[in-house]
């Protein structure tokens, strides 16, 4: 606690998220904006160690909208390698940018996803943030459903993501994913080995969404310009 209240960035970001109530949008750009190693230090302890406090699921609710059909011969092992970002379903979450994913392979089947993206926070000023994933296959009879781990912010956040389409230079996914047993989020994302999609294969994604029940023209396209990396 001393050293949360010692420190401009964590206890900005605890008075500001104070002020959020369940608003999910509000919450996020104070976590964004101020997150530091001290405060993910702070979130753990109190949030996932010891449970002194706990963090309002969003109202109204998520509820996943997981969509049925998979792809049912994605390769696990194709991920391996350099992805961009370049659509996404959810403002809170997809839409940063100059996002960029490496994923980078510690045993068969099993890899970190090290993700890189830009923030604009409250103050006007531009954070880079990292975020590291365990990345595996849900179960061995469905290879397009993919288990993401990881801690952010001291939590520990899990998500099952499905991949809808796929083709050697981009991979089209859903993800539902959980911080708690009653916080929820859902998005979607389309990773490219570029920062750009042909007219064909955005008509073909297109269609997938269509098919998936998902809105593909309301899909944000992230910024690649000024990017430091």
């Amino acid at each position: 606690m001393k050293d949360c209240y010692e420190d401009s960035g964590c206890k900005n970001a605890m008075l500001c998220i104070t002020s959020c109530g369940t608003n999910q949008t509000c919450e996020f750009d104070c976590l964004y904006s101020y997150e530091n190693d001290i405060f993910d230090n702070f979130m753990k302890c109190i949030v996932t160690d010891y449970k002194c406090m706990a963090i309002p699921p969003p109202k109204p609710p998520v509820t996943c909208h997981r969509p049925t059909k998979v792809a049912t011969s994605f390769d696990i092992e194709s991920i391996k390698g350099t992805w961009y970002i370049v659509r996404g379903k959810n403002p809170i979450y997809d839409c940063f940018n100059c996002q960029n994913t490496t994923f980078v392979r510690a045993q068969q089947g099993l890899f970190s996803a090290v993700e890189h993206f830009d923030v604009n926070a409250i103050d006007g000023t531009i954070k880079h943030r990292t975020v590291v994933d365990t990345v595996t296959q849900w179960n061995a009879t469905a290879p397009g459903i993919l288990k993401y781990s990881s801690i952010q912010m001291g939590h520990k956040t899990t998500s099952e993501w499905r991949v809808l389409d796929f083709a050697e230079d981009y991979i089209f996914t859903y993800y539902c994913g959980s911080i708690s047993a009653d916080y929820f989020f859902e998005g979607s994302v389309v990773y490219s080995k570029s920062t750009s999609l042909s007219s064909s294969t955005l008509t073909r994604l297109q269609s997938v969404a269509t098919e998936a029940g998902l809105d593909f023209t309301s899909y944000c396209q992230p910024s690649y310009n000024n990017c430091n990396f």
